[in-house]
């Protein structure tokens, strides 16, 4: 273990302590929005997904190859980005236009 020195002049004790509480305070904050959003690019399988909108994978399967949500191959397996589940849900909701 190396130990290192770190000398600080022109500054007291509480102003340095503030500038750390304040740095760290705002990246919390930054970690706390982005994993807190819900657009976020999680990727999902075929049975979350339609766990998440409550439907077999029958249907989500045809909602697949009609377009109405977007899937993404990987190998052999199917993921959907979960930003875009959403955004494809608000896409074809008809209930909130008059």
């Amino acid at each position: 273990m190396v130990k290192e020195i770190l000398q600080l002049e022109s500054t007291n004790a509480n102003d340095f302590k503030n500038e750390i509480v304040r740095d760290i305070t705002l990246a919390l904050k930054g970690y706390a929005t982005n994993s807190q959003n819900p657009d976020n690019e999680t990727l999902l399988t075929r049975e979350e997904t339609a766990k998440l909108l409550s439907v077999s994978l029958v249907t989500l399967w045809d909602w697949t190859k009609k377009d109405i949500i977007p899937a993404y191959r990987i190998g052999n397996k199917v993921r959907y980005k979960k930003s875009e589940v959403f955004k494809s849900l608000n896409q074809k909701n008809q209930f909130g236009q008059l």
